[in-house]
Protein backbone atom coordinates (compact mmCIF):
# COMPACT_ATOMS: atom_id res chain seq x y z
CA UNK A 1 0.00 0.00 0.00
CA UNK A 2 1.38 3.07 -0.89
CA UNK A 3 2.31 5.90 1.75
CA UNK A 4 0.12 9.12 2.15
CA UNK A 5 1.22 12.34 1.15
CA UNK A 6 -0.71 15.69 2.93
CA UNK A 7 -0.60 19.12 2.02
CA UNK A 8 -1.14 22.07 4.15
CA UNK A 9 -2.54 25.12 2.85
CA UNK A 10 -0.84 27.98 3.97
CA UNK A 11 -2.19 30.92 1.41
CA UNK A 12 -4.19 31.37 -0.86
CA UNK A 13 -8.08 29.83 -0.84
CA UNK A 14 -6.93 26.33 1.14
CA UNK A 15 -4.45 28.34 3.90
CA UNK A 16 -5.42 25.85 7.40
CA UNK A 17 -6.94 23.04 5.35
CA UNK A 18 -5.11 19.40 4.52
CA UNK A 19 -5.01 17.63 1.33
CA UNK A 20 -4.99 13.97 1.89
CA UNK A 21 -2.88 12.01 -1.51
CA UNK A 22 -3.64 8.68 -1.34
CA UNK A 23 -3.37 7.74 -4.92
CA UNK A 24 -0.82 6.74 -6.48
CA UNK A 25 -1.88 10.01 -9.09
CA UNK A 26 -4.00 13.09 -8.43
CA UNK A 27 -4.28 15.66 -10.79
CA UNK A 28 -4.76 19.36 -9.71
CA UNK A 29 -7.08 21.69 -11.47
CA UNK A 30 -9.71 24.31 -11.43
CA UNK A 31 -11.71 21.56 -13.63
CA UNK A 32 -14.51 19.87 -11.37
CA UNK A 33 -12.98 16.15 -12.43
CA UNK A 34 -10.02 16.93 -10.78
CA UNK A 35 -8.76 15.72 -7.68
CA UNK A 36 -7.74 18.11 -6.14
CA UNK A 37 -10.06 20.70 -7.17
CA UNK A 38 -8.77 25.05 -6.43
CA UNK A 39 -10.91 27.74 -7.27
CA UNK A 40 -8.40 30.50 -8.83
CA UNK A 41 -7.91 32.46 -11.50
CA UNK A 42 -3.82 31.42 -12.06
CA UNK A 43 -5.16 27.89 -11.79
CA UNK A 44 -5.79 25.98 -15.21
CA UNK A 45 -8.38 22.92 -15.20
CA UNK A 46 -5.58 20.73 -15.25
CA UNK A 47 -2.80 22.20 -13.65
CA UNK A 48 -0.21 19.60 -12.27
CA UNK A 49 -0.23 16.44 -11.47
CA UNK A 50 1.29 14.55 -7.77
CA UNK A 51 2.25 10.98 -8.70
CA UNK A 52 3.98 8.24 -6.77
CA UNK A 53 7.12 6.52 -8.32
CA UNK A 54 8.92 4.14 -5.87
CA UNK A 55 7.59 5.25 -2.60
CA UNK A 56 8.73 9.00 -3.75
CA UNK A 57 6.26 11.82 -4.42
CA UNK A 58 6.71 13.77 -7.69
CA UNK A 59 5.27 16.52 -8.79
CA UNK A 60 4.83 18.11 -12.29
CA UNK A 61 3.07 20.71 -14.33
CA UNK A 62 0.85 19.50 -16.93
CA UNK A 63 1.06 22.58 -19.02
CA UNK A 64 3.52 24.91 -20.09
CA UNK A 65 1.86 28.02 -18.73
CA UNK A 66 1.02 26.20 -15.21
CA UNK A 67 2.36 28.23 -12.73
CA UNK A 68 3.77 25.56 -9.98
CA UNK A 69 6.79 26.37 -8.09
CA UNK A 70 8.75 24.44 -5.50
CA UNK A 71 10.35 26.16 -2.63
CA UNK A 72 10.06 29.60 -4.51
CA UNK A 73 11.54 28.40 -7.82
CA UNK A 74 9.13 27.81 -10.75
CA UNK A 75 9.68 24.59 -12.15
CA UNK A 76 8.45 23.06 -16.04
CA UNK A 77 9.04 19.54 -15.15
CA UNK A 78 8.87 16.45 -12.49
CA UNK A 79 10.06 17.50 -9.08
CA UNK A 80 10.50 15.39 -6.26
CA UNK A 81 8.19 16.17 -3.45
CA UNK A 82 10.07 15.55 0.27
CA UNK A 83 8.91 16.53 3.68
CA UNK A 84 8.88 20.51 4.37
CA UNK A 85 8.81 21.42 0.57
CA UNK A 86 6.30 24.44 -0.25
CA UNK A 87 4.60 23.77 -3.30
CA UNK A 88 2.82 26.63 -4.93
CA UNK A 89 -0.29 25.79 -7.54
CA UNK A 90 -1.33 29.36 -8.84
CA UNK A 91 -1.68 31.86 -6.18
CA UNK A 92 -2.07 28.81 -3.38
CA UNK A 93 0.95 27.30 -1.86
CA UNK A 94 1.03 24.25 0.66
CA UNK A 95 3.69 22.72 3.16
CA UNK A 96 4.09 19.29 2.13
CA UNK A 97 4.13 16.38 5.07
CA UNK A 98 5.18 12.93 3.61
CA UNK A 99 3.94 10.30 5.78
Amino acid sequence: MSRELTLIGVSGSRTGQQIVVNRRSMVIGSARQCDIVLHDRQVLERHAEIVQALERWFVAPLDGSALVALNGQRISSRQRLQNGDLLSIGSATFKVADR
